[in-house]
């Protein structure tokens, strides 16, 4: 599943998940406390920013870790990958 994959479900799930909350709020009897919450949760579903698709794939900026190995003391210590220079073209 890619990133465009998921935009598309989240897109077609949020309105979904507002709408059953909405309608579970207004024709359910619940605590008061239950119906702060689930008002608190509508609110931030309306209030959610537009899902937008990514252009480009995350970048990582952190090495990865290659291994793990002990040191002199016991500790274990991180070996990082060796980063590699850009080329230019």
């Amino acid at each position: 599943m890619d990133d465009g994959d998921l935009v598309a479900i989240a897109k077609t799930m949020a309105p979904f998940v507002r709408e059953c909350v909405t309608d579970a709020v207004g024709k359910t009897l619940i605590s008061a406390e239950l119906a702060e919450q689930l008002a608190a949760a509508v609110r931030l579903l309306h209030e959610s920013p537009p899902i937008a698709e990514r252009k480009e794939p995350p970048q990582s900026t952190a090495p990865r870790v290659t291994r793990i190995e002990r040191d002199d003391e016991g500790n274990l210590a991180l070996i990082y990958e060796q980063s590699k220079p850009h080329q230019h073209d």
